[in-house]
């Protein structure tokens, strides 16, 4: 498993340790479950958002029970692991950000809106945020595919369930699925701002210079994806030697240097 993974478990572990530390000060008696909940949850109030804005990421990290933690946390983690076979610790912090806030501003403004679909309640957890990174690889890779136990399934279709399941179950929890679709929004948005921002408009060429690009080699998405992980790998060992290196990248690149001699 590649060692990329810091970043979201860093995360993994700051949402661990907020769910001990608020369990400890309301059996300590310190504060009431009330008033965490109204100090770090996101509030459907725009009004009441207003005095608390820091609650547009707050909400993200804070869970009230282990159960809906462990969920969470569970799907980053996988997520994650996904997520920097292609990309690194910037870009994640750049999709798991465009998430929360995503799914943020999506809960306060159908609640704000139409008020009885999130029916007064306040918004909290961080499945929106990994919405919004599953969504941001999908945007670059669309065609990107996971192994689910030995089924090989693209994880466009993966989003595609998750979405599903939230129309169908829209009357449970209404608000975080609202918070769901704003998410994987956001991640889109963060796709395509990762796409399209840095690329330098070209001065226009004749024919005769165009004509030599239509001979050039279509290169599949499956190659395209294999080139970025290599790219990635190398600007690792730049950074940290190759060394630094796991045994599953190491193979990787004898890998892909042998298809590159035959």
């Amino acid at each position: 498993m590649s060692r990329k993974l810091n970043t979201a478990n860093s995360v993994i572990v700051v949402c661990t340790l907020l769910l001990g530390i608020s369990k400890l000060v309301v059996y300590t008696n310190k504060v009431t479950q009330e008033q965490l909940n109204q100090w770090l949850c996101m509030p459907q109030s725009l009004p009441l958002f207003l005095k608390q804005p820091w609650t547009l990421i707050s909400y993200a990290f804070y869970h009230v029970s282990i159960q809906h933690l462990f969920w969470n946390m569970l799907l980053l983690f996988f997520t994650g692991h996904i997520f920097f076979n292609l990309f690194n610790g910037k870009q994640f912090v750049k999709a798991y950000s465009f998430g929360i806030i995503g799914g943020g501003i999506t809960f306060l403004t159908i609640g704000y809106f139409f008020p009885s679909f999130t029916d007064n309640t306040m918004l909290l957890g961080a499945s929106a945020a990994v919405m919004g990174v599953l969504a941001f690889v999908v945007t670059l890779f669309p065609s990107y595919n996971v192994y689910i136990f030995t089924f090989k399934i693209k994880l466009l279709y993966v989003i595609l369930a998750f979405i599903l399941f939230d129309i169908l179950n829209i009357s449970v929890n209404t608000g975080g699925k609202i918070a769901h679709f704003g998410g994987i929004l956001g991640g889109i948005f963060a796709g395509l701002t990762s796409k399209y921002s840095f690329r330098i408009p070209k001065k226009a060429k004749t024919p005769q210079e165009e004509s030599p690009k239509k001979e050039k080699k279509v290169v599949s998405e499956e190659q395209q994806i294999r080139a970025h992980q290599v790219n990635q790998l190398l600007e690792k060992i730049s950074a940290s030697g190759y060394a630094s290196l796991t045994d599953q990248e190491k193979k990787f690149l004898f890998e892909v240097s042998k298809e590159k001699e035959s």
